[in-house]
């Protein structure tokens, strides 16, 4: 599952390493995960998204991720983006 979690946050932020400043789309998976809206990101919020977000991806319900699952995850952040 950390795997899970680590990959999912890499696919959001793998777009924006160098810039220095955040762009709207960053500011935006921000306000996803800030799920009170408190204006900070906990990892119980971390936690509570990337359950959300795994039980979405995970279409057979197995509790594993498959390349196609994630090929899938791909296109929901592209849609997103």
């Amino acid at each position: 599952m950390v795997w899970s979690k680590l990959i999912i946050i890499i696919f959001l932020f793998i777009n924006t390493l160098n810039a220095a400043e955040l762009t709207q789309e960053e500011k935006n998976y921000f306000k996803f995960l800030d799920l009170n809206n408190d204006g900070f990101v906990t990892i119980d919020e971390i936690n509570q998204s990337t359950n959300i977000i795994f039980q979405l991806i995970d279409v057979n319900k197995d509790n594993k991720l498959s390349l196609i699952e994630l090929e899938d995850l791909k296109q929901i952040i592209e849609l997103i983006k």
